[in-house]
């Protein structure tokens, strides 16, 4: 892998990272946190042993994007989903070790070599908060980290402290392993938590994955609850309830599917009003005549490519139902606006490709002509619907867990403030 990065680069990479000062004196650095409280803390940063970190992640490979892997070992981080925490196994760390096949499983903190990859891969200091690292701390949480750590401190240790866990699952062998081994071992452990433990831990597929939820808040006005206002505004209920399943999940497939329901919710009146409207626009015009078989076969199409039967049911199109909802709700700029608050590279994204896995419509949001932008949302929309709640072998488009979930992601912020919108929408003053 191609990985050319000097110590001294890591070093102050490491540093920014635990928003500390680095201080270099006849080479030997020293790692000062910023904050007065923590002067005490001193960490000297281990030249020799950065080099050869570096060395070790230069004969590794990537694979899907968050996946550090060799011939002998594999390091993939990973997010909990457990109703119980994994805190309950000591010192945060459980490790099964297959003796008869000689592997080892380890789900513990990241190691050195993967917190230094992950932050040469994030290393905008604006961005590390996104992915929970360099929290601020606060002195009773440095004194304990200090009793419990007995001076024996490394700058990776720290950067660790100074940071949200960073979970990964690492699997070591005796022998040579290819990666789609090392991929089918990955799920097969976890698999085995689930079934033994009730631990779910799903691995991140994509490092955009591990940052979403902090540029969201980020975007938020408010941060600190000093600020936030009572509410001005009442909502509908159930709308709440699947924006809120949406907001407390980290599972796309839950979240895109919850937010879906929030426009859902309004499909039968909204296609019902506009059928009403269309047969009374026919009935009203000048031309039209209840004597004459013709105006009324004519009639009776119109109704007959709007609904659809399926078992002996008559029901309506869904996907018009969702055209109709999307033009009554959706503000095209507002929607930009937020898109491009949340990430600058969406809009570009989404006009150069379609869903890879469910075949969803290019959309070209910048568009002058709204209707194609409905149409072309709508298509892209409802695509991706199908493709999450078909699972049938013979499927053409369907979603694959894990397989997809990088694409699938990419989704999710436009289904988000597409459902705000809708809940603004329809709520009222207090």
């Amino acid at each position: 892998m191609k990985f050319d990065f000097d110590s001294q680069f890591i070093i102050d990479l490491l540093a920014k990272a635990s928003r500390c000062t680095v201080i270099e004196s006849e080479g030997i650095y020293q790692i000062v946190p910023r904050r007065q409280f923590a002067q005490d803390v001193k960490v000297n940063a281990d030249i020799e042993n950065i080099k050869q970190i570096l060395k070790n992640i230069k004969a590794k490979e990537i694979y899907d994007e968050t996946t550090l892997f060799d011939d002998f070992s594999c390091e993939v981080v990973v997010r909990e989903e457990s109703s119980l925490p994994f805190r309950r196994f000591r010192e945060d760390k459980l490790e099964i070790n297959d003796v008869e096949g000689g592997i080892i499983y380890e789900l513990s903190h990241c190691s050195d070599e993967y917190l230094v990859w992950l932050l040469t891969n994030i290393s905008q200091e604006s961005s590390f908060r996104d992915y929970g690292l360099g929290m601020i701390i606060t002195p009773n949480r440095v004194k304990k980290f200090l009793e419990e750590s007995n001076s024996r401190l490394s700058i990776f240790d720290f950067v660790r402290f100074t940071s949200s866990q960073l979970t990964t699952l690492k699997i070591t062998s005796n022998n040579r392993i290819n990666i789609k081994r090392f991929s089918q071992l990955i799920y097969a452990f976890l698999f085995q938590l689930g079934y033994n433990f009730d631990l779910a831990f799903v691995p991140q597929r994509s490092i955009e994955d591990m940052s979403r939820r902090s540029r969201i808040t980020r975007m938020r006005r408010s941060s600190v609850v000093e600020e936030i206002d009572p509410p001005r505004r009442l909502y509908n209920d159930d709308l709440i309830h699947h924006y809120l399943l949406a907001v407390s999940t980290d599972n796309p497939v839950v979240e895109f599917l919850s937010y879906y329901h929030v426009l859902e919710h309004f499909f039968e009146d909204l296609f019902n009003d506009e059928l009403l409207e269309t047969v009374k626009i026919h009935i009203t015009h000048p031309g039209f005549s209840y004597k004459r078989k013709k105006d009324i076969g004519q009639l009776v199409n119109v109704i007959k490519k709007s609904l659809q039967i399926r078992s002996e049911t008559i029901t309506f199109s869904e996907s018009e139902a969702l055209r109709l909802c999307l033009a009554k709700f959706i503000n095209i700029p507002e929607l930009v606006a937020k898109l491009n608050e949340y990430d600058e590279d969406l809009i570009n994204y989404y006009c150069a490709n379609s869903v890879s896995f469910s075949g969803g419509a290019i959309l070209n949001l910048e568009n002058a002509d709204i209707d194609q932008i409905l149409r072309q949302l709508t298509k892209r929309i409802y695509s991706t619907r199908n493709a999450l709640v078909h699972s049938k072998e013979n499927e053409l488009k369907k979603y694959k867990p894990f397989v997809d979930e990088r694409a699938l992601l990419k989704e999710v912020p436009l289904m988000r403030f597409i459902s705000e919108m809708v809940i603004l929408s329809e709520s009222t003053v207090l």
